[in-house]
Parts: structure tokens; C-alpha cells; sequence
């Protein structure tokens, strides 16, 4: 990364992402929040099309970053789309038949979603590797990613657990240090006999009276830092991670077909 400082552009994005939906969504702003962080991931395939794309090889620098970001931004926002798209389908036809039986839909909700998101997530995590790295196609490269996961399933089960492992550890990190920063506004607090629930449970105009301004500016330029590294590593760590597992040489198919002779032909 020393070598090509243009991959901490992404982080860079994504840090700036995090701290101003966390000072929207603290401060109360919450659906200019929620716009923000939707138009964000609307943007983010460019950024990661222009990392993977230095990683790549492409042409060096902010022009090859910019130039690979543009070329396959649509592709990864589409496959995103059929990803996130098929599965709350799932999830929803999923809650159907249990909330009908008598389940509670509060807990049936989020059930659904965490029993059929994390299966979609592990299977279709390197589609937007395949579409840079292999030049797949948007429902190609949801297919490639399920079948590089079931091609090398020890080694893609060790890649999940190491990513959880420098995201634990910078999450532990910036815990710590924003505690640190509001230690004296919280204490008072955590003396009381109020239950864990009730701290939980706080609105977000609670949440900005305990840990004031400077606590949420703490919070911002933590997770800012925090949310920098973390992504750029574990983008990073992901490229090459596929780059040197896939089978060398691998390529979409040619698209053709048969004459009545017998003979291919490519479109």
C-alpha cells in the first residue's frame, strides 16, 4: 500500500462515509442520515473498481484509479443490486409462512435476515473481485464467487476468520480509545441502577446529551481512522486473497455458438 497510496482513497471514502452518517444520525439529523449513507453505497463500486483495479496492475496512479473505477462501476452496482435484491426476496418469503404459524414478527425479522444474510454474504463476497480480477459478467460473477468459495472452502473459511479477527481488533482499539475520551461523562451514568436494556434503548438525542459535542467529534475521528484502515486492509487483503487462489489462467466463457456443422463461433 506504501507503494500504491492511491488504494487509501477507498478507505478515505469510507471513513468519511461513517463519520457523517454518525454526525447526522447523532445529531438527529436521521433521514438526511439515511440519505447520505444510501447515496454512499451507491457510490462505493467506484471506489472499489478503481482499488482493485491499481491492484490489478492497471495503468499506475489516480488516472488508472479513476479510469478502472468508471469501467466496471456499473457491473459491481448491479451485481450488488441482484445480491442484495434476491436476498431480501428470501428473507421475506422466509418470515411469510413463520410469522402465519405465530412467531413474533420483531423476532422473526431479524432471524430471517441474519439466517439468510450471512449465507448470501459468504457465498457472493468475491463477486466484485471476479468482475475486476476475471472480467465477468454481473450474474457471472455472483456464480464465480459461489464457485470459488465451494472450490477452496478451508481457505476461504480461514479468509472470513482473519477478517474478523483485524476487524475485532480495530473495533477493541477504538472502543477503548473513544471510553477513554468520554470516561468522565459516562461514569456518573453507569453508577446508577439502571439495567444494561435502558442503556441500550437510549434515542439519539439521549446518546448526544451523555456524550455531548466533543464526544461525538471523539467518536467521529475514531471510527474516521478506524473505518480507513480497517477497509483498506481487508480490501486489499481481499484482491490478493482471490488473485492467488483462483485457478491461474481462469476466464469467462466465450459467448458462441454451434453452426449445424458443428463448428463454434464467437459472438
Amino acid at each position: 500500500m506504501t507503494d500504491t497510496p492511491v488504494l487509501w482513497i477507498t478507505g478515505l471514502f469510507m471513513g468519511a462515509l461513517f463519520a457523517l452518517d454518525l454526525f447526522l444520525q447523532v445529531g438527529g439529523s436521521t433521514v438526511l442520515g439515511s440519505r447520505v449513507g444510501f447515496l454512499g453505497l451507491c457510490a462505493l463500486p467506484f471506489f472499489l473498481g478503481g482499488s482493485y483495479g491499481t491492484i490489478r496492475g492497471e495503468e499506475p496512479g489516480i488516472r488508472g484509479y479513476v479510469s478502472a473505477g468508471a469501467r466496471y462501476y456499473f457491473r459491481i452496482l448491479l451485481a450488488g443490486a441482484v445480491m442484495i435484491s434476491a436476498a431480501l426476496l428470501t428473507a421475506f418469503l422466509v418470515m411469510i409462512p413463520v410469522t402465519i404459524a405465530g412467531g413474533s414478527l420483531q423476532a422473526t425479522t431479524a432471524l430471517s435476515f441474519i439466517g439468510v444474510g450471512v449465507p448470501f454474504a459468504f457465498f457472493a463476497f468475491f463477486f466484485d473481485t471476479a468482475i475486476v480480477f476475471e472480467d465477468r459478467k454481473v450474474l457471472d460473477s455472483l456464480r464465480r464467487s459461489v464457485e470459488f468459495v465451494l472450490g477452496n472452502p478451508g481457505r476461504a473459511v480461514a479468509f472470513y476468520l482473519v477478517n474478523l479477527a483485524i476487524g475485532f481488533l480495530i473495533l477493541f482499539v477504538s472502543v477503548v480509545a473513544w471510553s477513554f475520551t468520554i470516561a468522565d461523562r459516562i461514569q456518573p451514568f453507569m453508577d446508577t441502577n439502571q439495567t444494561i436494556l435502558q442503556n441500550m434503548n437510549m434515542t439519539a438525542e439521549q446518546v448526544m446529551n451523555l456524550i455531548g459535542v466533543s464526544g461525538l467529534w471523539a467518536g467521529a475521528i475514531i471510527g474516521f481512522f478506524s473505518v480507513m484502515i480497517g477497509s483498506t486492509l481487508i480490501l486489499s487483503f481481499k484482491a490478493c486473497f482471490f488473485r492467488r487462489t483462483a485457478p491461474a489462467g481462469a476466464a469467462p466463457p466465450e459467448e458462441g455458438e454451434f453452426d449445424e456443422k458443428g463448428r463454434w463461433y464467437r459472438y
